[in-house]
């Protein structure tokens, strides 16, 4: 009895420290725009929880910024959070690494501990030696690199895969385009010079089971964390991690053996063995440790390459009632004649279908950066005494602002008209500065070709679930799309 009344005791002073140190904070807080809280031990959370049954958790953030302001605190509990969709923010965000840095415990990092691409890869490193990789590997994925690339993806997209399309649709069948689409750039890695490396559907099959496990750590974690899946998932990215090390060290060994020998222009394993074993000039890691890093980034290309199909599947999910706009999609990608790299330059309306899809459905949906600095912290017009802060930020709710975007959500690709510039950092699908994404030209260029091959050989029609029609899921930070994307895929007369 004296136990429990010590615990109750215990707990109600507990009670009033916490709504004593809640109060101070909320009111030295005030100045800072917020949305009424739900109540007073909870903060935002009720509202930020129903908001995610509903799958409309960045709407959410999209009303309170219309709302409140571009910079606004919310609370989960007694922790202040604040979000921002002020394009001066953002512009610190992103460029002013010293002031916000980024967050490492994020769940593409690794599954309930289990390494996946870790904190050192070249999307999720940080420092000294990553920059100099990043600086390295820019010049591989250069757009002055990509003509070379374009001949041996569009040799490989035009012979291989294509020959798999046919044998997979037959005479028209529907299909689940996200799968057909992670083979095709799973395949890719082939044109990379990674040929050597696991069968594309083995990679495509891998990276799905592994993105929708990230999730269950999230929101599933006690009933995951003791299941029989959870092991399987690990006993997955181990063998993975194992498969590609074997390959890295297999490089290895042959570049030591040739040290005379260059890397060629499009052998992304050799680039990225020679980033990794550079330290701002100078090769002074164990090999080991930069086994291991190179295999992290193999793991991450693997991973982004399925943003691409994501990127293409949400296009079409959009195009659903857009009859016209696909019609007028599918005609110029017919009619345009794909031989070298600087034809995709004709591409025109494609481009602007891809610019749309990747405003209205961007890969990466949101991101967070702790603002570290200890002195008074400046959100737009509002300083603030606050110590490590956590700020969010949002590519979707930004590029659906209907202060930069009119009728933000209509797919319309005429606004893309030439000469169109939108406002500096309205629009981020790629990110932008020292983390903005290094492969955005290899991106366009193989979202491009493949459609174009596609499109020449196929009649693709969406033929979606009415009851359970695909959408984006908005609580996850890199896009996911919930259901099936299926098309009926038949093949053009003479194709």
């Amino acid at each position: 009895m004296f136990l429990f009344g010590g615990l109750l005791v215990t707990f109600l002073i507990w009670k009033i420290y916490l709504s004593i140190i809640t109060m101070m904070n909320r009111k030295s807080l005030s100045a800072v725009p917020q949305p009424p809280i739900d109540s007073f031990f909870y903060g935002h959370e009720p509202s930020i929880t129903k908001a995610k049954d509903e799958n409309r958790f960045l709407d959410l953030f999209v009303e309170w910024v219309n709302t409140y302001g571009t910079t606004v605190l919310f609370w989960i509990g007694n922790r202040p959070f604040v979000f921002t969709a002020d394009p001066g923010m953002l512009k610190q965000c992103a460029t002013d690494l010293k002031s916000f840095s980024k967050v490492d415990n994020l769940p593409n990092r690794s599954l309930f501990g289990q390494k996946i691409i870790g904190t050192t890869s070249i999307l999720s490193g940080g420092g000294l030696r990553w920059a100099v990789k990043r600086k390295i590997m820019s010049r591989f994925f250069a757009k002055t690199n990509m003509k070379d690339m374009f001949m041996a993806a569009r040799d490989h997209m035009g012979g291989v895969e294509l020959r798999r399309w046919r044998e997979v649709v037959g005479k028209g069948q529907c299909v689940d385009l996200h799968d057909q689409l992670s083979i095709t750039f799973s395949s890719y890695l082939q044109v990379l010079g990674l040929s050597d490396y696991l069968p594309p559907e083995t990679i495509a099959r891998n990276v799905y089971l592994l993105l929708e496990a990230i999730p269950k750590q999230l929101f599933q974690r006690w009933s995951y964390i003791i299941s029989s899946d959870k092991t399987r998932m690990f006993d997955l990215i181990k063998k993975m991690r194992s498969d590609t090390k074997q390959v890295v060290v297999e490089r290895m060994e042959e570049m030591k053996n040739n040290p005379d020998h260059v890397v060629p222009d499009l052998d992304l394993l050799g680039h990225l063995i020679e980033a990794n074993l550079s330290d701002d000039g100078k090769t002074s890691s164990s090999e080991a440790k930069v086994v291991d890093g190179v295999v992290d980034d193999v793991m991450t290309v693997c991973l982004v390459l399925d943003n691409m199909v994501k990127q293409l599947c949400a296009m079409f999910m959009f195009l659903e009632n857009e009859q016209e706009i696909q019609g007028k999609l599918m005609k110029e990608l017919r009619e345009t004649d794909i031989v070298e790299f600087n034809d995709l330059n004709k591409l025109k309306y494609t481009e602007k279908c891809l610019l749309e899809a990747l405003r209205m459905g961007p890969a990466l949906l949101r991101g967070t950066r702790t603002y570290k600095t200890q002195t008074n912290k400046r959100f737009g017009p509002y300083v603030v005494n606050m110590n490590n802060v956590r700020v969010h930020f949002s590519e979707y709710v930004m590029q659906m602002n209907p202060e930069y975007w009119p009728n933000p959500k209509q797919f319309n690709p005429e606004r893309w008209q030439p000469g169109f510039n939108p406002e500096p950092f309205s629009y981020m699908p790629f990110f932008v500065g020292s983390r903005g994404c290094l492969g955005k030209h290899m991106a366009m260029m193989m979202m491009k070709l493949t459609l174009s091959v596609l499109a020449k050989h196929f009649d693709i029609q969406q033929c979606f679930n009415q009851k359970k029609p695909p959408t984006i899921n908005q609580n996850m930070a890199v896009m996911r799309i919930i259901n099936k994307v299926d098309c009926m895929v038949s093949p053009l007369n003479g194709s």
